[in-house]
């Protein structure tokens, strides 16, 4: 038997390709990194490394596992997200990359509002992804930001927690049921609710996520209307909300909020979806 990386690697993407995983090929590599603990691109130069038998059976039994539509995030315990890498769990929703125009958003707001303190609070952070790309990417400056987060849930709580004291960010974290614990207001209010129809079945690997992360409801727009009901109380003068949402139910989210907030603005994702809510108080 051939048990160089090249040759099993392409058994390996086969293998994958045949079990519907569209991302056959850069699974693979991830994969194979994780085992070898060699890079990527040291494996794709040296196509005739040796792998060990010990790597070799534990390839086969996550790829088992991968053809399954486990996600490969949870596999590996990581995902990238707004440059840095996040530590996942079974018990958080997995990053994606059109959450990273909330932080871009975020960003804007604390360059417009350069001259004064701010307080940022996360609702529903899960691996708190959001909040430390925001905390990570204004650490140079002198400006003063104070970092809030919360979850419901005590195992998501633990990962951001972990994920705070990898980055070195600084962020007071509490558990809340949106803002059922949540005390005083805040100048911008960042959340990314569930908000898919329950019934949904959507891709394969939504199933191996927390369901209360991702369902929200018979329209997808009932914890984001709760949220927004609460969340006026909260918001502090020239104040803003970030929150994303279903493309389908933005119109209808936005309505609701021009009954009690000053404006609103939406955004466009990378796939050309309005994805993207941002709220402002009188």
């Amino acid at each position: 038997m051939n048990n160089t990386f090249f040759d099993f690697y392409k058994k390996t993407v086969k293998e994958l390709k045949e079990n519907r995983i569209s991302s056959a090929e850069i699974d693979a590599q991830i994969i194979f990194e994780f085992v070898t603990k060699k890079s990527r691109e040291f494996l794709l130069s040296n196509p005739d490394c040796e792998l060990k038998k010990s790597e070799i059976a534990r390839i086969k039994k996550i790829v088992r596992l991968r053809c399954t539509h486990y996600p490969i995030s949870y596999i590996t315990g990581g995902k990238e997200f707004f440059g840095l890498d996040f530590d996942v769990s079974p018990d958080t929703l997995i990053p994606r990359p059109e959450t990273e125009l909330i932080v871009e958003k975020a960003l804007e707001f604390v360059e417009a509002n350069k001259n004064r303190e701010l307080s940022i609070l996360d609702i529903g952070t899960g691996s708190g992804n959001i909040i430390i790309s925001i905390a990570k990417n204004t650490k140079s400056i002198e400006q003063k930001i104070i970092f809030f987060a919360s979850d419901i849930s005590d195992k998501a709580l633990r990962v951001a927690k972990k994920n705070n004291k990898k980055h070195l960010t600084k962020i007071s974290f509490k558990k809340s049921d949106l803002f059922s614990n949540i005390r005083g207001k805040f100048d911008l209010i960042i959340a990314n609710l569930p908000y898919v129809p329950e019934g949904e079945s959507g891709n394969d690997e939504i199933r191996f996520e927390p369901k209360e992360a991702i369902f929200s409801g018979r329209d997808g727009a009932t914890t984001i209307l709760r949220f927004l009901k609460q969340a006026k109380k909260h918001l502090a003068k020239n104040g803003e909300i970030l929150i994303e949402a279903d493309p389908r139910n933005i119109k209808k989210i936005q309505e609701y909020a021009l009954q009690t907030y000053s404006d609103t603005k939406t955004y466009i994702d990378l796939s050309n979806k309005l994805r993207l809510l941002s709220i402002l108080s009188n």
